[in-house]
């Protein structure tokens, strides 16, 4: 099948396995090596979405593939029609942007979600990660009836040029989280950061499933903790080998030790940790609306560079 179809569109097939995910993570790394206009989120970003899923239920039956018919193994796309935030993210490799077989994974997505949207109620479904100047995507969302809403900012700093040093305040120390050993202390720090109302137990349980996954890497878990074990900041680094690009996901500071350098203190040292793995670059994203956070990551040498929209669409 070429760019332009030619012999009718493949249809997807459900999420298998782990050769599944590989060749997902695949597409997400040429489509950033790509930098077409199209916004391909990290690996990491994915691998935070399947791993720490949302409280109401993960994702994995709600992946679906379309096999590339000429090289096996290969993707053309992917798309996750959620059943928790009501919308749908889609990823098509990069050459076909813009093509018939793009409109046809875009349109079969969004049926999808719609069907998962009205089953469960709910009135309007969104589409996220696109950025503002992706005339393609955008242009496409608005003829379906799509309006822009609330969205992103995108950040990111350079990783060539030397670190400031980490001022760590007071009795704080910080490390890397001791994984397991340290779950409840690491679970309640981000339960505070977030402002969850969820009942802590099923979170703590999360946490811990997230901990014993193949992903997690107690290295890459960042934490400024006191002496007596107590966690007041945190943030997961992770990286893109291929592009040599970090990213920050989350990153959060509990309530009770705010305004006390914390956040800045462990994101200086998860940058210095991404540059000694040879990443070049680091990025994150924070809601366009959230003047802390962007003050916070600019403080670390962070920019913005672009804004990444959500649309969203009554049904």
């Amino acid at each position: 099948m070429g760019k332009d179809g030619g012999k009718g569109m493949i249809k997807p097939r459900p999420y298998r396995d782990e050769c599944d995910l590989e060749a997902m993570r695949s597409l997400l790394v040429a489509g950033r090596q790509a930098s077409n206009g199209t916004y391909y989120i990290h690996t990491g970003d994915l691998t935070w979405w399947l791993y720490y899923p949302p409280l109401e239920g993960d994702y994995w039956e709600h992946i679906y593939l379309w096999d590339d018919p000429e090289q096996p193994g290969r993707l053309l796309g992917w798309a996750l029609a959620s059943p928790v935030f009501a919308g749908f993210d889609i990823f098509i490799q990069p050459e076909l942007r813009g093509s018939s077989p793009a409109q046809e994974m875009l349109l079969w997505a969004e049926e999808k979600a719609l069907q998962v949207t009205r089953r469960q109620g709910k009135t309007t479904i969104y589409v996220l990660w696109v950025l503002h100047d992706d005339e393609v995507l955008g242009e496409h969302l608005r003829q379906r009836g799509y309006r822009l809403a609330r969205g992103y900012v995108h950040l990111t700093r350079n990783l060539d040029i030397a670190l400031l040093p980490a001022q760590v305040p007071g009795d704080f120390m910080v490390r890397s989280c001791k994984g397991e050993p340290e779950v409840d202390a690491r679970a309640r720090a981000q339960y505070g950061a977030f402002g969850s109302s969820a009942p802590f137990e099923r979170y703590l349980e999360r946490f811990r499933n997230f901990m014993r996954s193949p992903v997690y890497c107690h290295n890459l878990d960042i934490v400024a903790i006191t002496p007596d074990g107590q966690i007041g900041a945190f943030c997961i680094v992770w990286m893109d080998v291929v592009n040599k690009v970090g990213l920050f996901e989350p990153v959060g500071t509990h309530p009770d030790f705010q305004r006390k350098g914390l956040g800045r203190a462990v994101m200086l040292e998860g940058l210095r940790r991404l540059q000694a793995g040879g990443m070049k670059q680091a990025i994150i994203s924070t809601f366009e609306d959230n003047p802390a956070a962007i003050k916070l990551y600019e403080s670390v040498g962070f920019r913005i560079v672009n804004q990444l929209g959500t649309y969203e669409k009554d049904v």
